[in-house]
């Protein structure tokens, strides 16, 4: 009988019908409470119907009775991803490892301290295995660490044995990264666009912007933005490339939607303020950058220098020229105002 039950259940769940598959395992856990497997079936089911907490109470059943069952784990660890509990699915993804010593749950590990933003921590793990997918997040890793030399080796590595969306997009980032434009062009054509993929059309949009395409670019970041409308990188995207098309309305618009996602990101107030500075307002110029940002104390110091504020900006000029001595616009202002203030 029960397994008349079972069948019944899985028949149910391919169908879709998750209520009624659970009610069919209720009836098979009447005859054996105790099956690990009808228990983790049943978890399963809640979480496919977006009952999280249900099913962390079937798993947990499990679990105190059998601590290494690699199912509930899985299960588990996929909830606590969903939940955004990165530590306890990080220590999760350990427990599994330990048990199961397999490369798919090495690389999960480490997808997991990618995210975590724990890159070091990759390299701690002494493992033989160069699976792509294992030189992939090595590679990721290497990369937020910016030491982009060993994230290209890397990667080239896994593109030898796999040639994915995923592992060229990486090779796409770090050749943007390291200027080689004329080699990202070379890397979109391989990659495959869907329209699907919000990643891989903001590097189509970037390959296209620093292409001087920004009609396509902007083709590009915008179904990106359908996609994933909550990126604020997409909306600085559109508004540096409305930027360079000289539509400096738009371009506002789309930096103003940016900080609004971003408050706090001071690049974008910069950007901001560079376009102020370009329609000459500079007092809105001003109110948009940060003292902290080097980038936004030259362009403070340029604006004090328009505006004739020369002793104020030599001030802050001779400040910048401590912190970044080979900056030749620094170098060039000094020399302006020295000219300007000789008598």
């Amino acid at each position: 009988m029960i397994k008349q039950y079972i069948k019944e259940a899985f028949i149910l769940k391919s169908k879709g019908y998750y209520k009624h598959a659970i009610e069919a395992l209720y009836k098979a856990l009447e005859i054996d409470n105790t099956s690990p497997e009808l228990l983790l079936e049943i978890a399963e089911l809640y979480y496919l119907m977006g009952k999280e907490e249900r099913a962390l109470s079937y798993i947990k059943q499990v679990l105190d009775t059998n601590p290494a069952h690699i199912g509930s784990l899985k299960l588990l660890k996929t909830i606590f991803l969903n939940k955004e509990a990165l530590e306890e699915a990080e220590q999760t993804a350990k427990n599994i490892y330990c048990i199961s010593k397999e490369t798919n749950d090495i690389v999960e590990i480490f997808s997991i301290l990618n995210k975590e933003k724990k890159y070091n921590e990759i390299f701690e793990y002494k493992t033989d295995d160069c699976s792509p997918e294992i030189l992939y997040q090595k590679a990721n890793a290497k990369f937020f660490l910016n030491d982009m030399a060993s994230a290209e080796k890397l990667v080239n590595q896994a593109l030898e044995s796999e040639k994915n969306n995923k592992f060229l997009l990486l090779k796409g980032e770090i050749l943007l990264r390291t200027n080689r434009d004329d080699e990202c062009e070379k890397i979109l054509e391989q990659i495959e666009i869907d329209g699907d993929d919000s990643k891989v059309l903001n590097f189509a949009g970037i390959v296209k912007q620093r292409a001087g395409e920004y009609s396509k670019a902007l083709e590009y970041f915008k179904n990106a933005i359908k996609l994933e409308s909550q990126n604020d990188e997409y909306y600085y995207n559109c508004a540096s490339t409305y930027f360079k098309m000289n539509n400096l309305h738009a371009a506002k618009k789309y930096y103003n939607l940016a900080i609004s996602l971003s408050p706090e990101n001071p690049s974008y107030h910069f950007a901001l303020a560079n376009l102020y500075y370009a329609e000459k307002h500079y007092k809105r110029a001003l109110e948009e950058l940060d003292n902290n940002l080097y980038e936004s104390r030259l362009l403070k110091s340029i604006i004090l220098y328009d505006t004739g504020y020369l002793a104020l900006a030599r001030k802050e000029l001779f400040e910048l020229e401590k912190i970044c001595p080979n900056d030749n616009i620094v170098k060039d202002y000094i020399a302006k105002i020295k000219n300007e203030l000789e008598i």
